[in-house]
């Protein structure tokens, strides 16, 4: 029994919901002198930054991903009990 439709449509949608930031980052580059080294310390700790923030930002994307596939099928579970509740409840409903 199907009361709101395919519940398959919000998996579909939740592919294009978001979209996940690329995680490959170039290395930081290297010197033998001290300026150097020090370009290479800032790099390499923007970086480390930029790693964190996009993992957070793509667990967000696949939370987001997740509530819509599981949204629609909330309804239908829940749609689901309410025509049990009404066709187990012996009562006539006139619409």
């Amino acid at each position: 029994m199907a009361i709101r439709g395919d519940t398959t449509v919000g998996a579909a949608a939740a592919q294009s919901a978001g979209m996940h930031l690329p995680t490959d980052f170039p290395a930081s580059p290297t010197g033998g002198d001290t300026r150097s080294a020090a370009i290479a310390a800032a790099a390499t700790t923007f970086l480390a930054a930029a790693r964190t923030e996009t993992a957070t930002f793509n667990s967000s994307v696949d939370q987001l991903r997740e509530g819509m596939v599981a949204a629609p099928e909330r309804v239908e579970t829940a749609d689901r009990q309410g025509a049990e509740r009404v066709a187990n409840s012996g009562g006539t409903v006139t619409v």
